[in-house]
């Protein structure tokens, strides 16, 4: 169905943003969908990828953009190093591949405070794994309230993952609402007036 709909193409891009909104690709690999979104809307964009060669590689694309802030590390619920597994774009804390590396991760509240950042106009997160920590440090320290548009990208990565999904599902209805939801492929939550 998200094929069918053109999701990558028309969803992932249907947002009512402007050259003043800021916004966070968190897990932006290679940089496609972060060039989509820069090309269409010149925004302030936070992107984090902790990947080192798929780092460097998004310094060589987005090198000249002001507009585009690289970060070379991954989203969390803590800041800290760890062990990823290097798997293209399912490189994940949360597999297993003969390629690693140590990774630095930043957490979410640390992310905010240091870049003194208050509102987020629209997080693109695609994570392998790490949205279940990061939406649930986002809903605990109530900023997911300070979150305009939301789109994720839920993995089912342990016999838990859909009760967990559920979970967090249940607490964004509190202050988001479901513009569309492909179960483990993507979902879009916009924030109540």
């Amino acid at each position: 169905f998200w094929k069918r709909r053109s999701g990558d193409i028309k969803l992932s891009l249907d947002y009512p943003l402007s050259n003043e909104s800021v916004a966070l690709v968190v897990g932006a690999f290679e940089g496609d969908y972060l060039n989509k979104l820069n090309n269409k809307f010149k925004c302030q964009i936070y992107a984090f990828e902790p990947v080192v060669e798929f780092f460097k590689l998004l310094e060589k694309k987005f090198q000249n953009l002001d507009t585009v802030i690289l970060i070379n590390k991954g989203l969390s619920d803590k800041t800290e190093k760890v062990s990823f597994s290097i798997n293209n774009e399912s490189s994940s804390v949360f597999t297993d591949t003969e390629k690693s590396a140590l990774v630095n991760m930043i957490s979410i509240n640390d992310f905010f405070e240091t870049h003194g950042i208050k509102h987020i106009d629209f997080i693109y997160m695609n994570i392998e794994g790490g949205e279940f920590a990061v939406l649930n440090e986002l809903i605990k320290n109530g900023r997911i309230k300070n979150i305009n548009h939301l789109q994720v990208q839920f993995h089912n990565i342990t016999k838990n993952s859909r009760d967990e999904r559920r979970k967090i599902r249940k607490e964004l209805e509190k202050t988001h609402y479901c513009f569309f939801n492909f179960p483990f492929i993507w979902e879009r939550w916009d924030k109540k007036n």
